[in-house]
């Protein structure tokens, strides 16, 4: 048993888990980040006395994640977990469950051991997945080999409410965000140019308007405000928010509201029109990948946009290189009277169905599986995928995490967010994140966050509801329609291939598609939910 002194040294796992969930706006600096030193000689050892890593009989397991693409390059990471589990990955790529090789996958039989995806989007949803025998129940195997995770649950029963079904079916290794990492995106634009024109930072719809009018006209941007469809309305609230509404489905007054039926939806839709028309829209968002994004925004041919906090790290590196007055900093979401709060925002769940690992039914090594999954919620575990290996990304100075100069002031001139990303997991991975307090070069890039985490949106986000089997079945009938419809309505009337007042026939089409029948099923859920 280690001694008292050397409790003293560490915070425990679930202290630190509670600050992460529960207390925002609490995690600045590096005071409360004291943590066990993984190279102790009790380092192995899980919250089960009975069973201490690494495991043995030099067990490989295949692993296939959510993003679409190639196999990975095998990093640090998944040498010092494989060393520290005694469980080597093969990595097998990636499958969106939404994209059609997710089907053929399942159809082939040739299933990885660890499914990582969005298991909440599985059509039928996650009871279906286990019925029909494609993953495991884990309700039992958790009891049996993941004490880590089972105790995280016991301590944090909102946590537990988030990722069972309502059946109280347990069916993947969650990724919980810490209250910190919850929020990431938001309105970015070149403050320089604000200051050279004597321009504000704009906080309303016309004082947006008026900043983008100047960027065309005084900066010769050929597109002002640049951004791709994902961020008209659904996965920020865009400039949607400023009209009380956003896209899909939120929550309002206890009720669950669809935002495309709402009225106020059509008239963002004759602002956004009426920008286009004026050429303040870049002409190619329709169809406008992140690349063309980044490039836009660092040859002066956009000065906005919408995106993620490490945007702004990346704009000004590049723009600085050849300008290095170029400015970018987050601006707020936007509203329509000044000194109002916007009401929507980017906010994502603590648990939003993402990056969840599930075991497939026909894995080799169930154990091993669970074994694995699990170390991530352990003291030691937790560390390794906040901050990295000690001695080679940092040191424990009085008790205390401090970044070694191989993140902060890397040779190979690679920012500490590409360091880490090689040395520890951080987010999109199973696991319960911490805030890894990552040192950015530009103090616009920390300072993002705050401007972006004021809003309302806290007030309206639905929880991870799972309608049962047949209710999934049913939505995911309804929306695959409904879907392509809200997207074909948003352009032809963006674009002016359609006058404004055809949404009206568009909702009634939404309508026609079952839209009121899912709110039902949505409710439903929503109310089942709070009764967990």
């Amino acid at each position: 048993m280690k001694s008292l002194t050397k409790r003293k040294r560490y915070t425990s796992f679930t202290m630190i888990l509670g600050s992460a969930l529960l207390a925002a706006g609490c995690t600045g600096g590096q005071g409360g980040e004291e943590a066990a030193n993984p190279q102790t000689e009790e380092s192995g050892k899980s919250a089960n006395a009975n069973f201490t890593y690494p495991m043995p009989g030099n067990i490989e397991l295949t692993y296939m994640t959510e993003a679409l693409g190639g196999i990975p390059a095998r990093a640090p990471i998944d040498d010092e977990y494989q060393k520290r589990t005694g469980i080597a990955i093969k990595h097998l790529g990636g499958t969106p469950m939404t994209d059609q090789k997710f089907s053929l996958l399942l159809a082939s039989g040739e299933l990885p051991d660890i499914f990582l995806n969005t298991w909440l989007q599985y059509p039928g949803g996650p009871d279906k997945a286990v019925e029909q025998g494609y993953i495991l129940k884990l309700n039992d195997l958790i009891d049996q080999h993941a004490p880590n995770l089972k105790k995280a649950l016991q301590e944090h029963p909102e946590i537990d409410k988030m990722i069972k079904t309502d059946n109280g079916t347990y069916y993947a290794f969650p990724f919980i965000r810490s209250e910190a990492g919850r929020v990431y995106g938001g309105p970015i634009i070149r403050k320089d140019w604000l200051d050279e024109l004597g321009l504000s930072v704009p906080e309303t719809i016309d004082e947006w308007h008026t900043v983008l009018k100047a960027f065309k006209e005084k900066k010769n941007a050929a597109a002002p405000v640049t951004f791709r469809t994902m961020f008209l309305g659904e996965r920020t609230a865009g400039f949607a928010g400023a009209y009380g509404v956003m896209g899909n489905y939120y929550v309002k007054n206890g009720k669950v509201v669809y935002g495309y039926l709402e009225p106020e939806y059509k008239e963002y839709l004759k602002t956004m029109n009426q920008w286009y028309k004026e050429g303040l829209i870049d002409k190619d968002f329709a169809s406008i990948d992140a690349a063309t994004v980044d490039k836009k925004m660092t040859s002066n041919v956009s000065g906005a946009t919408f995106g993620w906090q490490f945007y702004i790290e990346k704009y000004n590196a590049a723009a600085q290189a050849a300008d290095p007055k170029a400015n970018y900093v987050a601006a707020p979401y936007p509203v329509l009277k000044k000194g109002t709060k916007p009401e929507f925002g980017q906010l994502d769940n603590a648990y939003a169905g993402t990056s969840s690992a599930a075991i497939s039914a026909k894995a080799k090594n169930v154990e091993a599986a669970m074994r694995w999954l699990d170390y991530a919620y352990s003291e030691e575990g937790s560390m390794l995928n906040t901050f990295g290996i000690e001695g080679v990304t940092y040191e424990l100075k009085d008790g205390k995490p401090v970044y070694k100069d191989l993140v902060v002031k890397n040779p190979e001139g690679l920012g500490s967010d590409q360091v880490m990303m090689q040395y520890a997991h951080g987010t999109n991975f199973p696991m319960i994140q911490r805030d890894n307090h990552l040192p950015a070069k530009y103090p616009q890039t920390q300072a993002a966050l705050d401007v972006w985490r004021n809003t309302n949106h806290a007030q309206h986000l639905l929880p991870p509801v799972t309608p049962t089997a047949e209710e999934a079945d049913e939505m995911a009938s309804i929306m695959n329609d409904i879907n392509a419809l809200v997207k074909e309505a948003e352009l032809k009337i963006i674009l002016g291939a359609e006058p404004v007042e055809a949404y009206d026939k568009y909702v009634e089409q939404m309508k026609g598609l079952g839209i009121e029948r899912a709110l039902e099923i949505q409710q439903a859920a929503y109310e089942r939910y709070l009764k967990r």
